[in-house]
C-alpha cells in the first residue's frame, strides 16, 4: 500500500480497501472544495453519491464536473485491458484548476499500478505485481486520487457502501493521513482484501480526526 518515495507517497486500495456513525461536518478542517471527475461512461448516480458522501464526512465542497473521456495515453495491456492510476494522478494533478483544491477521478475501467515493498523494490512475484489491479490511488498528501468500480461487487446497496468508503479513503491520503490501526476506522489498510470494507464504517476514527486538525 506504500507507493514511490518521490516528494508524494501514493497510497493504494487493492481488490479493494473502511468508526463512529457521526460525522466529522464541524470547524475540524478547513474549507476546501473538491472536484469528483467523471470518466465516460461513468454513472451519474454513484457519481452524486460520492460527492455527498465526501461533502458529509469532510465539510468540504463538492462539485460534479462533466464527464471527460479516460486518458488514452494511461491505456495499458499487460496482464489485462487496464488503466495506469499513477498516470492518472498525474495528469489530474496538472489539469487540475485553482478553483478545486482536491481532484477524484472516478472510473468504470479496471486500474492498476505497481505494488512496491518498503525498500521501494516492485513486490515479489513481480509478474504479479508490476502490473496490479487495485480499486484506488491517491497521493499521501497530495491533490489527486482516483477510484475505480470495476472491482467492486454485491448488490446495489453494498456496491454503494463500498464505493463511498473507498473514495473517503483516498481523499484521506491526500489529506497526508496514513493506514489506520483502529478497529473500524475507514482508514484501515485493505490488506489485499476485499473484506476489509465490508468489516469499517464511512467515516474516520477520533485519532485520525485529531491528525487532521493537528
Amino acid at each position: 500500500m506504500k507507493g514511490p518515495r518521490v516528494g508524494k507517497f501514493l497510497v493504494l486500495l487493492v481488490i479493494v480497501p473502511l468508526l463512529i456513525s457521526c460525522s466529522v461536518k464541524d470547524k475540524t478542517f478547513p474549507k476546501a472544495t473538491v472536484g469528483i471527475q467523471p470518466y465516460e461512461p461513468f454513472n451519474r448516480s454513484q457519481a452524486d453519491t460520492i460527492a455527498a458522501v465526501i461533502a458529509k464526512v469532510y465539510g468540504f465542497k463538492v462539485h460534479v464536473l462533466k464527464a471527460l473521456p479516460i486518458p488514452a495515453q494511461t491505456f495499458v495491456n499487460e496482464k489485462s485491458p487496464r488503466y495506469r492510476a499513477d498516470k492518472i494522478l498525474r495528469i489530474q494533478d496538472e489539469q487540475r484548476p485553482d478553483s478545486l483544491d482536491f481532484i477524484l477521478g472516478v472510473t468504470s475501467y479496471d486500474i492498476s499500478t505497481t505494488k512496491r515493498d518498503d525498500d521501494g523494490n516492485i513486490k515479489k512475484p513481480v509478474t504479479k505485481y508490476s502490473d496490479w489491479g487495485i480499486m484506488g490511488l491517491g497521493y499521501r498528501p497530495g491533490q489527486s486520487c482516483v477510484v475505480s468500480t470495476f472491482r467492486i461487487k454485491g448488490d446495489e446497496k453494498k456496491f454503494r457502501e463500498r464505493l463511498k468508503k473507498i473514495c473517503i479513503h483516498e481523499i484521506g491520503h491526500n489529506l497526508g493521513l496514513d493506514h489506520c490501526k483502529t478497529e473500524g476506522c475507514v482508514m484501515a489498510d485493505a490488506a489485499e482484501t476485499i473484506a476489509t470494507i465490508d468489516h469499517v464504517k464511512a467515516t474516520l476514527c477520533a485519532a485520525c480526526r485529531r491528525r487532521l486538525r493537528d
